[in-house]
């Protein structure tokens, strides 16, 4: 096959017309990417998704042209040109004789220190300050990008309609493996509603230009912070992608932010694009609605990618996983504020999953044991050593800590959070407590009881109390006495949590469920 000949030359030096000592290698779902100290090239598939088809070699000659055209809008600098495949007696070189192969993008390697991602998988403690300059720069490129109305004959308003049936139907054959069928259809009822409640806003938008040529794919791993900034890597396979509201190419990047764990980072940006660009009261409608989209979209990327047997295992396996979560972030977006309550004994692993579905849903985690030590002070320090219900667990302690987390709760839904309680409820008094202000509060309240097996239980204590490292005073001798005292929860607002399962299957179980009893965001 013509591009595994291509790939096998172009992992030698003596391809590239600088015979460069060291070559990289990254490939995703549609491109091979061979990376040498001071340039990329980068080689398009021969696939074909239905979006996106690059078959033919007149096919990738075309859109590595339209890539470097239209990757110039945002980085002039960084793409230099086409650099064509052939091969003679010689072998197979870029630039070289003979017979044409294939065609490559050719780009100025940037630096891989300053890449957005890589410095978020570093935490740099610069980012919350560039990301008001970000944010600046992107108001500027939606200002500058082309309106564009009546795309291809079809209203926006129907692109995007005709996008999310494409998603409906290209990620149907992975339903069972990358997300569960009935997440599938919750996701494809919030939009059928969406879609319908705000179609004259849609219209509306495209007829006072906010459709727009933008990128399409922004997000971290396609932006450079150099100086000045540098982003690349648009959509050039698909124009029906790129020409998208100004919401759409602003929400892919707070998707991504979110995705790796930086709300933060994404509050910053979103201030920085509404200081540096004119009034737009519906963001804030819009911007769920595109995020879900972006996450939705990428999840089914990374569902492709995981079904390529032509890549390596490990690759296809982190892609299985890295889809699970943006599909669980999409579930994410659809939560509407409410009340949940971790339930279970120590060990359960009741933090781990609170923690998970904060990450998938911007909830705010209020979690007893760190109050309990917060009120405590310095008597804190010796509580592991005390026994059962005695020092900062006894009743009246407990019961303060109780009442401070009630107290932060209440505060927290009447802000319209999403409020995780992570304690062990093993009272029924408490658990009732919190439902009454959840309900005075006019927002849903359910708990999760965690349950496993109790060797499970011990292994978990044995191994947090060697680690030395978390918050909670729970270890094994006193797993039994607070087993006795535990109060199971039922009722119709209690899920059953099986906490030997795998995270992302309970965090999807758990966001199906709220989302079909509590219902969409208003």
């Amino acid at each position: 096959m013509t591009s595994d000949i291509v790939h096998q030359a172009l992992m030698q030096p003596q391809a590239y017309p600088d015979a460069p000592a060291e070559i990289e290698f990254k490939e995703t779902h549609v491109s091979r990417l061979y990376l040498t100290r001071d340039f990329v090239y980068k080689i398009k598939k021969p696939v074909d998704y239905g979006f996106l088809n690059f078959t033919t070699l007149d096919r990738r000659r075309f859109y590595c042209e339209e890539e470097v055209r239209l990757n110039r809008r945002f980085s002039p600098d960084t793409y230099l040109g086409i650099k064509e495949v052939r091969r003679s007696s010689e072998g197979v070189r870029l630039d070289g004789s003979g017979e044409l192969l294939d065609y490559a993008v050719w780009m100025k390697r940037l630096p891989d220190e300053r890449m957005l991602d890589n410095l978020i998988k570093a935490r740099s403690a610069e980012l919350p300050a560039t990301m008001a300059p970000l944010g600046a720069l992107l108001a500027r490129i939606e200002a500058d990008a082309d309106i564009c109305r009546e795309n291809s004959g079809m209203s926006n308003l129907e692109e995007v309609r005709r996008n999310w049936r494409e998603n409906f139907e290209q990620i149907t054959p992975y339903t069972g493996q990358t997300l569960s069928t009935r997440s599938l259809e919750l996701c494809r009822s919030y939009v059928d509603a969406f879609v319908q409640s705000h179609q004259e806003l849609l219209l509306q938008r495209e007829l006072d230009g906010f459709v727009r040529d933008g990128h399409g794919d922004l997000h971290a791993e396609h932006i450079c912070l150099t100086d000045p900034i540098r982003i690349y890597d648009c959509i050039e396979f698909n124009r029906r992608f790129r020409i998208a509201d100004v919401a759409a190419d602003l929400a892919f990047l707070l998707m991504d932010l979110e995705v790796r764990d930086r709300r933060d980072l994404a509050a910053e940006l979103l201030a920085g694009f509404q200081r540096n660009s004119a009034a737009d009261p519906d963001l804030d409608i819009l911007l769920p609605f595109y995020k879900v989209y972006r996450a939705f979209v990428r999840g089914k990327v990374e569902s492709f990618l995981s079904a390529d047997e032509t890549v390596a295992e490990a690759l296809r396996t982190e892609a299985r996983r890295q889809a699970r979560r943006y599909f669980n972030l999409a579930l994410g977006y659809l939560m509407q504020p409410c009340l949940i309550l971790t339930c279970g004994l120590m060990g359960s692993g009741k933090t781990t999953l609170a923690r998970s579905l904060a990450w998938a849903t911007g909830a705010e985690i209020l979690r007893s044991d760190e109050i309990r030590k917060e009120l405590a002070g310095d008597t804190g320090k010796k509580s592991s050593e005390e026994g059962f219900e005695e020092g900062i667990y006894s009743s009246q302690w407990t019961r303060r800590t109780y009442d401070t987390l009630a107290q932060r709760a209440t505060a927290a839904l009447h802000q319209g959070r999403i409020v995780i309680a992570d304690a062990s409820f093993a009272d029924s008094a408490q658990r009732l407590r919190f439902f009454e202000l959840a309900h005075v509060a006019g927002r849903p309240c359910f708990v999760l009881h965690l349950t496993c097996d109790t060797l499970v239980l011990e292994k978990r204590l044995r191994a947090r109390t060697e680690k030395g490292t978390d918050v909670s005073d729970g270890r094994i001798e006193l797993l039994g006495p607070q087993e006795k005292a535990f109060e199971p929860p039922a009722g119709p607002q209690v899920l059953e949590i099986d906490a030997s399962a795998h995270i992302d299957d309970n965090v999807e179980y758990i966001l199906d469920e709220i989302i079909q009893r509590a219902g969409f965001p208003a």
